[in-house]
């Protein structure tokens, strides 16, 4: 539902990080040097390619090396080790899971699930140590594609529901939250449906709320994958709470309030209904159906 921007100063962190690695049971070869010497010629692309390269990068190696090294034990699993801990999987590294998610806690900073925006799934304290709210969702499956599983763009900061209990190994056919494609926000709209102009609704019955995509159906797996439109009803609420407000806070009444306060419009419509900024949707829950719902209350162009 949000992209996630990954810079080229983090990539290139991510890089060292995974590739300069020491493999102690191969006298303290690098990941780098390992793949290099042994892997390379299998798979046919740079590390680097696989570690950091882009969204579609991933596709087009998905593509051309497909399903062939799934099988439960060979090579390229025990190298490309992401969380397995099966002793029947000869690894040639331990999991490299607490190591990633112990980066993108130093890293990358983590507010709201960006599949689903709903919930928070930032890093916080606890007595002892720094603990995360967030999980790792591999996009590609890992398992389907063990080359991939340790792949930066293949990586969304998604809650535990999106990722453990509705999307789990599920293969989404669209385009990742780590793509530079990804337009959901633009192509995809919370809309009500609401019948009246004189917003003469009263209860969470009065409307409807759904997803809706226009002159397209791109996302529409997506949505029925996460189970978006099923999750959001429960958020209807906060729908009903923003149409009060408008009630209460016509254009003429805005107006007052920004004279008397000496502030902006605008500003006094994010006081009243909440942060919306576009380029900054990742950082508060519901952000995305607030501006949706927004837009069409007529309180944004």
């Amino acid at each position: 539902m949000i992209q996630v921007k990954y810079s080229d100063s983090i990539k290139q962190c991510y890089y060292d990080l995974i590739a300069k690695t020491k493999m102690k049971k191969y006298g303290n070869k690098t990941f780098e040097s390992y793949y290099n010497q042994y892997i390379k010629s299998k798979l046919n692309y740079e590390l680097k390619d696989l570690l950091c390269g882009d969204f579609e990068k991933l596709l087009e190696i998905k593509e051309k090396i497909g399903t062939k090294f799934s099988s439960k034990n060979n090579i390229i699993k025990q190298l490309f080790n992401y969380d397995k801990s099966d002793k029947s999987l000869k690894l040639k590294i331990s999991k490299l899971q607490p190591k990633i998610s112990k980066f993108f806690r130093k890293n990358i900073t983590v507010h709201t699930c960006y599949y689903c925006n709903i919930d928070f799934i930032n890093k916080f304290n606890t007595k002892n140590e720094v603990k995360d709210a967030f999980t790792l969702d591999h996009f590609l499956d890992k398992g389907k594609y063990p080359y991939l599983a340790l792949s930066l763009y293949n990586l969304v900061p998604s809650c535990y529901v999106c990722n453990s209990k509705i999307k789990k190994t599920k293969e989404i056919n669209t385009l990742s939250p780590t793509s530079k494609n990804f337009d959901f926000d633009k192509r995809v709209k919370f809309k009500t449906f609401m019948q009246s102009q004189n917003l003469i609704i009263n209860t969470e019955n009065d409307f409807t709320l759904l997803l809706k995509e226009d002159f397209s159906k791109i996302y529409e797996e997506y949505i029925d994958s996460l189970e978006l439109n099923g999750r959001y009803e429960y958020h209807k609420y906060k729908v009903l709470e923003m149409i009060e407000k408008r009630k209460t806070y016509p254009d003429s009444r805005i107006k007052e309030l920004a004279l008397l306060s000496q502030k902006t419009e605008e500003e006094v419509k994010q006081d009243l209904f909440g942060e919306y900024l576009e380029n900054e949707l990742h950082k508060r829950p519901l952000s995305k159906l607030i501006k949706d719902i927004v837009k069409e209350l007529g309180l944004l162009k």
